[in-house]
């Protein structure tokens, strides 16, 4: 009795492993529109967009902090500065609490004006081992990479990019502040 109870744990075990890896994706009884990742069924993309941000980490040489990694940490009063890289009027209409906002262009750390750097820089603390967090709107967009990039060519040695941005903050369902 006992092996079968075992052998039956087993099975189960097995099958709920192998449905978690398969191509339906959802846990309600319709069927579910989503294959592997991508809502919209384009992996591609998903893969696209992931090895952007591998390869722009590396060459940048900071680090990544996910959603619920900074949300712990706002919450927990963590000492820190989080810098918004949109424009002004996007961090007007929602931002992490307690984030400073200076623009940076959206792709190239060479398209960031005098002005742009000498804001952004304002911005970065004094100590050069304080914890940084660079966001933007979300994952694709540039901006974080450029400002974190920026950072860390600075000297800065904590530098966090919080790549799912506003809109990935938005989706857990935590609070933007206006």
């Amino acid at each position: 009795m006992k092996k079968a109870l075992i052998l039956l744990l087993t099975l189960a075990m097995s099958v709920a492993v192998f449905a978690g890896c398969s191509s339906n994706t959802s846990t309600s009884t319709t069927p579910a529109k989503t294959v592997g990742t991508a809502v919209d069924g384009n992996e591609v993309s998903i893969e696209t967009a992931a090895i952007k941000l591998v390869n722009a980490t590396k060459a940048g040489g900071y680090n990544l902090v996910s959603t619920a990694d900074l949300k712990s940490w706002v919450d927990s009063g963590k000492q820190m500065v989080i810098i918004d890289t949109m424009p002004a009027s996007s961090f007007a209409d929602g931002h992490i609490k307690g984030a400073v906002n200076a623009e940076l262009p959206k792709t190239q750390a060479e398209g960031v004006t005098a002005e742009q750097k000498a804001a952004f820089l304002k911005l970065l603390p004094a100590d050069k081992s304080a914890t940084v967090v660079i966001y933007c709107g979300f994952t694709a967009c540039g901006r974080s990479d450029v400002g974190a990039a920026m950072a860390v060519q600075e000297g800065y040695t904590n530098v966090y990019r919080y790549a799912g941005g506003i809109v990935a903050w938005k989706d857990a369902g935590y609070e933007a502040v206006k």
